[in-house]
């Protein structure tokens, strides 16, 4: 029998305010895309046959924006899923949330994984020297579907 593929499965949120959207500077130590900008990401864990593994990595991720970044946020809203290999040859599988920023304002609260955050509008995301595409489409997407909204 052999082992059945195994995927990393990331969170990300998009979250707005203001015009702008919170994005990361991923440390320099980071496996991968380090230095580059990112959403507020993290990983489904500790999920054995069970229902709802999105949603409740939502909603610990919520609380863990908190921890990483010290911003609480509300109004979260399902964007798309993709999948990719990331630079240590991980197969991933991502999934993508609008959100709206509630209070706090962002600060470094883990610099092993945060080097610096950044309230960016949509156009200098796309223009940004250190921002991956897939960051930008995210972005944009998130743009697209807020305005939808109406937020």
């Amino acid at each position: 029998m052999t082992d059945a593929p195994r995927y990393v499965v990331n969170v990300e949120a998009a979250i707005y305010r203001d015009g702008e959207y919170l994005l990361v500077e991923r440390a320099a130590d980071e496996d991968h895309a380090s230095g580059h900008l990112a959403l507020v990401r993290g990983k489904v864990e500790g999920i054995a046959h069970d229902t709802g593994a999105f949603e409740r990595t939502v909603h610990r991720e919520v609380r863990e924006v908190r921890e990483e970044v010290d911003v609480a946020v509300t109004d979260l809203t399902y964007l798309q899923s993709n999948a990719f290999v990331a630079d240590t040859g991980a197969e991933c599988l991502n999934v993508v949330f609008l959100a709206r920023h509630d209070e706090g304002a962002p600060t470094v609260a883990a610099p092993e994984e945060v080097a610096a955050t950044h309230w960016l509008a949509p156009a200098d995301v796309e223009s940004h020297p250190d921002c991956p595409e897939w960051t930008a489409a995210f972005v944009a997407l998130a743009e697209e579907r807020r305005q939808s909204l109406g937020w």
